[in-house]
């Protein structure tokens, strides 16, 4: 399916669905990339803007009313104008995810949503993806080398490593895991 690239063997299964098999549009999931993927010749309020007018056939007015609302939501609705070349990294990671959940998705994925932020802008982000998760009920997928931060955030940890799953559990499991990998 258009997107994903297929696996080699297996299925990869959300709620007992098939999702590489699913067209995107039907996947309710989003994705937040770790260099952002905005489009740098549309202005935030357009970038946020983009899978709604992509994937649903809302009026304009509606559209503005769900744009202004997600970027309200990650504190970003007077910056609407600005072009991504305008903003700072913190912010522009902001805007990625207010684009992320402009459609309710009921899963967001994130690709190392703390690399490259200054301290200030890292823990800004990391209490906003945990108050959005738990506002909006969303089920949440860091892939994170930032244990500091993702351990303060998340409910479940799983580590990685030569090719096994080292530890999984709650954050303070996972902390006191005998494997030296751990």
């Amino acid at each position: 399916a258009a997107g994903l690239e297929s696996p080699d063997s297996g299925k990869v299964l959300v709620d007992s669905a098939d999702v590489t098999a699913m067209p995107p549009e039907h996947r309710n999931m989003a994705m937040v990339f770790q260099n952002y993927a905005l489009f740098p010749h549309m202005n935030v309020f357009d970038n946020v803007a983009f899978p709604l007018r992509e994937h649903t056939l809302l009026s304009e007015s509606m559209i503005r009313d769900i744009v202004l609302m997600k970027l309200h939501a990650v504190g970003l609705r007077g910056a609407r104008d600005l072009m991504p070349g305008e903003i700072s990294g913190g912010m522009a990671r902001r805007v990625a995810l207010a684009r992320a959940i402009a459609l309710d998705p009921e899963l967001v994925m994130y690709d190392e949503p703390f690399a490259g932020l200054d301290p200030i802008s890292l823990g800004t982000i990391a209490r906003l993806i945990r108050q959005l998760n738990d506002a909006m009920g969303l089920t949440t997928i860091i892939v994170s080398h930032d244990l500091d931060e993702t351990f303060r955030i998340a409910d479940q940890v799983i580590i990685l490593g030569n090719g096994r799953v080292a530890a999984q559990g709650a954050p303070e499991d996972v902390r006191h895991s005998p494997d030296p990998l751990v």
